[in-house]
Parts: C-alpha cells; sequence; structure tokens
C-alpha cells in the first residue's frame, strides 16, 4: 500500500487539497501501476513557523491574488515567451 504524506503551511482551501489529493493519487497509480483503492494520501497541515528552510521559519501560507494564473510562472520557466 503505497502511503503518500504532505507536510503543508495551514491556510489551503477544502478544495485545493482535495485536488491535490486526487493529483497524487492519479500519479502515483500511473507511474506505479498501484490499484486506487491502496494509496493513501495523508495531509498534515501546520502554522509556516514550524516549517523551517535553510534555518529560516518560513512565514504563514498566503494564498496569491486571484487574478494571477495558476502555472503561468511554470510555463514561463520552461521556455515560454514570457509576455
Amino acid at each position: 500500500m503505497p502511503v503518500i504524506q504532505c507536510d503543508i503551511r495551514e491556510g489551503r482551501s477544502l478544495a485545493q487539497k482535495r485536488a491535490m489529493a486526487r493529483a497524487i493519487t492519479r500519479a502515483v497509480h500511473e507511474t506505479i501501476d498501484a490499484p486506487l483503492e491502496y494509496i493513501y494520501v495523508l495531509i498534515r497541515e501546520t502554522p509556516g513557523f514550524n516549517h523551517i528552510k535553510a534555518g529560516k521559519h518560513l512565514p504563514d501560507y498566503v494564498p496569491p491574488p486571484r487574478n494571477v494564473r495558476s502555472g503561468a510562472r511554470r510555463k514561463r520557466g520552461r521556455g515560454a515567451p514570457s509576455p
């Protein structure tokens, strides 16, 4: 049984967490052919202060502005021309 643990900062919506769990489940299923009913995803949320990167505490999660398209930065980072 694949068990995938995701530790994230508090602040995502239920819809975002559901979408993340679905995407992770699908990726595991497609990658290692695990039966969907055996894939277990655990999402743990903690305050930003509990996440430390390079010795520095991270700030609390703040959702991006609503007018910013999700994935726009990713596309430019892969060689697509910038606007």
